[in-house]
Protein backbone atom coordinates (compact mmCIF):
# COMPACT_ATOMS: atom_id res chain seq x y z
CA UNK A 1 0.00 0.00 0.00
CA UNK A 2 1.30 3.43 -0.96
CA UNK A 3 -0.20 6.52 0.66
CA UNK A 4 -0.36 9.46 -1.75
CA UNK A 5 -2.32 11.78 0.54
CA UNK A 6 -3.26 10.48 4.00
CA UNK A 7 -6.97 9.77 4.21
CA UNK A 8 -7.82 10.78 0.66
CA UNK A 9 -5.55 9.07 -1.92
CA UNK A 10 -3.72 5.76 -1.87
CA UNK A 11 -2.64 2.92 -4.15
CA UNK A 12 -2.37 -0.83 -3.84
CA UNK A 13 0.34 -2.52 -5.86
CA UNK A 14 -0.34 -6.17 -6.68
CA UNK A 15 2.36 -7.65 -8.87
CA UNK A 16 2.61 -5.41 -11.94
CA UNK A 17 -0.85 -3.91 -11.37
CA UNK A 18 -1.36 -0.59 -9.57
CA UNK A 19 -4.85 0.17 -8.28
CA UNK A 20 -5.42 3.79 -7.30
CA UNK A 21 -8.07 4.93 -4.83
CA UNK A 22 -9.42 8.27 -3.72
CA UNK A 23 -11.87 9.27 -1.00
CA UNK A 24 -13.93 12.43 -1.31
CA UNK A 25 -14.11 13.14 2.45
CA UNK A 26 -17.84 12.36 2.58
CA UNK A 27 -17.75 8.56 2.38
CA UNK A 28 -17.46 7.95 -1.38
CA UNK A 29 -14.46 6.01 -2.69
CA UNK A 30 -13.46 5.64 -6.34
CA UNK A 31 -10.91 3.22 -7.84
CA UNK A 32 -8.88 3.30 -11.03
CA UNK A 33 -6.79 0.66 -12.74
CA UNK A 34 -4.63 2.09 -15.50
CA UNK A 35 -5.65 2.37 -18.20
CA UNK A 36 -9.24 3.00 -17.25
CA UNK A 37 -11.68 5.48 -15.78
CA UNK A 38 -12.33 6.20 -12.11
CA UNK A 39 -15.29 4.14 -10.90
CA UNK A 40 -17.20 4.15 -7.62
CA UNK A 41 -16.52 1.22 -5.27
CA UNK A 42 -18.11 0.05 -2.03
CA UNK A 43 -15.89 -0.48 0.99
CA UNK A 44 -16.39 -2.93 3.84
CA UNK A 45 -14.48 -4.92 6.46
CA UNK A 46 -14.54 -8.68 5.91
CA UNK A 47 -14.53 -11.46 8.53
CA UNK A 48 -10.71 -11.50 8.68
CA UNK A 49 -10.63 -7.72 9.36
CA UNK A 50 -9.33 -6.92 5.86
CA UNK A 51 -10.57 -3.66 4.35
CA UNK A 52 -12.11 -4.38 0.94
CA UNK A 53 -13.24 -2.32 -2.03
CA UNK A 54 -15.38 -4.34 -4.45
CA UNK A 55 -13.37 -7.52 -3.98
CA UNK A 56 -9.91 -5.92 -3.66
CA UNK A 57 -8.74 -6.28 -0.05
CA UNK A 58 -5.89 -4.88 2.04
CA UNK A 59 -4.62 -6.60 5.19
CA UNK A 60 -2.47 -5.27 7.99
CA UNK A 61 -1.74 -1.75 9.18
CA UNK A 62 -3.78 0.57 6.98
CA UNK A 63 -3.20 4.30 7.55
CA UNK A 64 -6.69 5.76 7.14
CA UNK A 65 -6.22 9.19 8.67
Amino acid sequence: MEVVELGSQWALVVGAQRLMFRHNGRGAVTMRSRPGPWRPVSSHWNDRQDLCWDGVCARGAIPLD
